[in-house]
C-alpha cells in the first residue's frame, strides 16, 4: 500500500484505508484476511480515541463479529460485552448501535448456550452407549 509508505501508522487516512480493505475482504468471504487489518486498526483506535468514541465502538463491534466468525468465541463475546457496556453508559435504550450490539451479544450467548447444551447432550448419549457396551 502506498500509504503505508507516507502515512504514520495513526494517520486517519491510512486507518480509513485499512478499515475499507478489511471491509472488502469481509465482503468477500475472506474472513482470515480481515482480522489482522481490523485487529491492527482497532488498536490504534485504543491509542487515538477515548473508549467511548462512536468510531472506535464501532470498530471493536466489528472485530468482535470476525473472532465470531473464526470461532474465537471467548474473545468475541468479551469483545462485545465491553462495545453493549459502554454502548448502554453512552447511548439512549432506543439507539440503533446500542441495539444492535445488544442484539448480537445475545445471539453469540444463545448460541454459546445451544453449544453447550450440544456438547452435553453428545457426552450423556456417549454414556449411554458406554453403558450399554459393558452389560
Amino acid at each position: 500500500m502506498v500509504e503505508e509508505q507516507t502515512l504514520k501508522k495513526d494517520h486517519p487516512h491510512r486507518l480509513a484505508s485499512q478499515h475499507e480493505l478489511a471491509s472488502a475482504y469481509l465482503e468477500n468471504g475472506q474472513v482470515e484476511e480481515a482480522a489482522p487489518l481490523l485487529e491492527q486498526v482497532v488498536t490504534i483506535s485504543k491509542q487515538t480515541h477515548g473508549e467511548d468514541h462512536p468510531d472506535r465502538l464501532t470498530l471493536e463491534h466489528l472485530l468482535s463479529t470476525i473472532y465470531w466468525d473464526l470461532e474465537n468465541r471467548k474473545a468475541a463475546i468479551q469483545m462485545m460485552q465491553h462495545v453493549v457496556e459502554i454502548r448502554r453508559q453512552v447511548l439512549d435504550e432506543d439507539h440503533p448501535d446500542r441495539k444492535n450490539s445488544e442484539d448480537w451479544l445475545k445471539h453469540f450467548e444463545s448460541e454459546i448456550g445451544r453449544a453447550e447444551a450440544e456438547r452435553m447432550s453428545d457426552t450423556e448419549e456417549k454414556k449411554r452407549d458406554s453403558k450399554r457396551r459393558t452389560r
